[in-house]
């Protein structure tokens, strides 16, 4: 009995382990049922017969705006539901909808977003909604690019994403021009098949970073940027909400930068220069 109770457990750890997959073999999260999903409104890879991927957590969920405030509900729904051939997804099953939908790394971790199946089942063809869609990286926006949200006679569009989405931690989609409520507050979107992979850091970025040093983070007011060789660069100091709060020229080695007026929370310095790009979140007590 012993024996074939250790067999039992060694088979299901085999199944747990060949299931999971990780961002390196690029997996597709495709819904296929409610598990998981209705109960926090949030779906997760692993929810809802969605493969689970080992080494991040992704969520998805409507939004309520543009700032990517989360909001109720979202559910998955059959084919039945959409009437529209054998297509399944995420959606808010109510008449208003929503003004969008996201696609987060739970955690910040950065993804690459490639693809995801697209459907709109309230619009019309007259209604000529137009959705936008943005990247983020530690709160900053680095991708935008927009996709029509109506495809004729209500099937699902596949929305594949350009190199601007190849390193994010968050994409909001929401509609953005036309649509049947006319003032864009909401439509009704759906999502399934997402497919993520390994985020692609460019050749800049690894330039600007090893020859960057932020410290102390965390800090209590005073933030030291230090570069390995004179720069001249540029720093814009962003909050979690995305607002720009102030910029500076960074011209020596070592820049101190005062954060005193700044109440305690997250912030992001972006730092420029012909170098690249590098983004760091920085935490003040």
């Amino acid at each position: 009995m012993r024996k074939n109770y250790i067999l039992f457990l060694a088979v299901v750890a085999s199944f747990q382990f060949n299931t999971a997959q990780t961002l390196g073999s690029a997996p597709t999260l495709t819904f296929t049922n409610n598990t998981g999903i209705s109960s926090d409104n949030i779906a997760t890879d692993g929810d809802g017969g969605s493969v689970n991927i080992s080494d991040i957590n992704i969520q998805i969920y409507s939004i309520l705006d543009t700032n990517g405030t989360l909001t109720m509900p979202l559910s998955w729904e059959d084919a039945s539901f959409y009437t529209a051939g054998s297509y399944t997804g995420l959606t808010a099953n109510m008449a208003t909808g929503r003004k969008g939908m996201a696609i987060k790394s739970e955690n910040g971790a950065e993804f690459k977003l490639n693809q995801f199946q697209y459907l709109n089942w309230g619009e019309t063809q007259t209604g000529g909604a137009v959705n936008t869609i943005k990247g983020y990286k530690n709160g900053i926006e680095v991708a935008s690019t927009t996709f029509q949200g109506f495809n004729n006679p209500f099937l699902p569009n596949t929305i594949i994403l350009n190199n601007a989405f190849d390193n994010v931690d968050e994409v909001r989609f929401y509609i953005s021009a036309g649509g049947y409520e006319g003032n864009q507050n909401f439509t009704n979107h759906s999502i399934n098949s997402i497919q993520v992979s390994t985020p692609v850091l460019s050749v800049n970025d690894f330039d600007t970073n090893k020859k960057l040093n932020i410290y102390p983070n965390p800090t209590s007011n005073q933030v030291n940027v230090e570069f390995q060789t004179d720069e001249i660069a540029t720093l814009e100091v962003y909050d979690v909400s995305g607002k720009l709060l102030f910029t500076e020229i960074l011209n020596y080695k070592r820049n101190s930068i005062n954060l005193e007026k700044l109440s305690s929370g997250i912030y992001f310095f972006k730092i420029s220069s012909t170098e690249g790009i590098s983004t760091n979140k920085i935490v003040k007590h």
